[in-house]
């Protein structure tokens, strides 16, 4: 495949935010701790205190989790490896989407694995995992229960809610017999697993297991029970709310809009058949559309006997997350690590470190058709990230060999009445209004002519015009990214993901183009 860079700010695809922060720009410092480079990174390690204690009770939690899954050595020793205080994560997470969901779900998990390599070769006296935190306890179903191939939808319906982690699978089997593509891997995973979350550990360890990556999911007591400190905090004090409002404010005050806005509570409860907010009223606690509730002294009481029941929300998950993991590095998209940066006050407060927020690999695949139709009418790259009507414009224009320009007659244009106005104003001085709106007239006069011509050449570029639809909506499919649309299944082509690996360089903090 043919690789072209391009900076995130050429692509007119990110928000401020993001730009500013891959470039560097001194006015984000305040949010965050360590930028996204190898020094970065080696600070952020330095900086991490993770006891011995957790990190056993991690290895015991993830070799459990991996009992019946046909795990590479790679994997088994990374997971070993978490007990030594040398070892250090670098994490990303996403949604159990089904069947690995749109295209970057598998760009975030290669970039991952991809920083741990580039982290392992400039710091050999550390040991660095790569690590796919799995959004088990994560209630968004809707959000995870449908995969687009070629821009159709398949979707899966099932009447189960709660934390999609703890679904069945039943119904999923039915569902892949409808997919086109090789689907083998998927296939094997649901013949082995009954659970949602032990059947998408499955089938990306069969996909990137031999890469060291480590799947964890983090709905389990024992972590939980680390957490209790977080969750008491809490529950009794409404902490994180003030600091991540305090953090927001500054943030807003720089110029940057806030991602998220924090509860009173950030907490869930959670059980085999519901994940609903916990809120407080006077001195009880209740859980949201439940009869459910607890004084003070009954919720510690519940905290102690039944850690696995409450679950942080979007506020408090990245810091369960650097609980329990000696993590120095997220990586993630745009939106997750806009909230990110409203979290750092929350972080001091429970004197955790911050890890280095990594953007995630954003790649634009082009297929071999779209490709071919390309290089065809000649088409350059960077014409892409235009909206689609000037990204037509814009070809056809170009291929006009500067027929359709007015811009010279625009110019005589201007000149002919910037002379007719002086010469107005010395017979009138009052004359000079009505000259500016014939000014106006005239220039709006050409404007329309310019499109008619534009419209006209089209027509004689019928075949032209097509074509450019048709890339278009290959790599916007519906109008969105195709990153954010396709399924992998989309992917004619087996070498991909390992292609993806020789190819996505995290520290690179570029957009990618592959052109197949």
């Amino acid at each position: 495949m043919d690789c072209t860079k391009l900076s995130f700010r050429e692509t007119g695809l990110f928000s401020q935010l993001m730009v500013d922060y891959v470039e560097g720009n001194p006015q984000l410092k305040p949010f965050y701790s360590n930028p996204p480079t190898l020094e970065g990174l080696k600070n952020t390690l330095l900086a991490k205190d993770f006891t011995l204690e957790n990190r056993h009770t991690l290895v015991q939690v993830l070799q459990e989790q991996y009992a019946t899954t046909e795990t590479p050595d790679i994997v088994n020793q990374h997971m070993a490896a978490l007990a030594d205080k040398n070892t250090f994560t670098v994490t990303t997470g996403h949604q159990l989407n089904i069947f690995t969901g749109p295209l970057f779900y598998i760009y975030k998990l290669v970039a991952t694995i991809n920083l741990a390599n580039k982290l392992q070769a400039a710091y050999p006296a550390y040991h660095f995992v790569p690590v796919y935190w799995m959004g088990s306890e994560d209630h968004d179903y809707e959000e995870i229960n449908h995969l687009y191939i070629h821009g159709k939808k398949y979707e899966w319906q099932t009447p189960q809610r709660g934390a999609t982690g703890r679904f069945t699978t039943e119904g999923l089997a039915e569902l892949l017999e409808q997919l086109p593509g090789n689907t083998r891997v998927f296939e094997e995973a649901l013949k082995k697993h009954t659970l949602l979350a032990d059947a998408v550990r499955a089938y990306v360890n069969t996909l990137l297991g031999n890469q060291g990556l480590v799947c964890l999911d983090a709905d389990d007591a024992r972590l939980k029970k680390i957490f209790l400190p977080v969750i008491k905090d809490e529950l009794i004090n409404e902490s994180s709310r003030p600091l991540v409002e305090a953090q927001s404010q500054a943030l807003s005050k720089a110029g940057y809009k806030q991602q998220l806005q924090p509860r009173e509570l950030n907490l869930f409860y959670l059980t085999d058949t519901f994940r609903n907010r916990l809120v407080k009223e006077g001195e009880v606690f209740k859980v949201v559309d439940t009869d459910i509730e607890f004084t003070e002294n009954q919720l510690k009481e519940e905290l102690a006997e039944y850690p696995e029941r409450f679950s942080p929300n979007v506020i408090l998950r990245p810091v369960y997350q650097e609980t329990i993991l000696p993590n120095i590095a997220y990586v993630g998209g745009p939106s997750e690590l806009a909230y990110w940066f409203q979290l750092k006050k929350v972080f001091e407060h429970f004197k955790l470190a911050f890890p280095v927020l990594m953007p995630r690999s954003f790649v634009l695949y082009i297929s071999p058709r779209a490709s071919h139709k390309m290089d065809k009418l000649n088409v350059p790259i960077p014409d892409l990230f235009l909206r689609k009507d000037l990204f037509i414009n814009t070809y056809i224009k170009s291929s006009s060999n500067g027929q359709l320009s007015l811009k010279e007659a625009e110019e005589q244009l201007l000149n002919v009445f910037v002379n007719v106005k002086q010469k107005a104003e010395q017979v009138d001085a009052t004359l000079s209004g009505l000259v500016e709106s014939e000014r106006v007239k005239a220039q709006q006069s050409l404007v329309r002519v310019a499109k008619k011509m534009l419209k006209a050449a089209k027509r004689k570029h019928t075949d032209e015009v097509r074509m450019l639809h048709e890339i278009y909506e290959e790599v916007y499919p519906a109008g969105i990214p195709h990153e954010r649309r396709e399924n992998i299944l989309a992917i004619d082509n087996p070498e991909f993901i390992n292609q993806l690996l020789e190819l996505l360089n995290p520290l690179e903090l570029t957009y990618l183009v592959l052109k197949a």
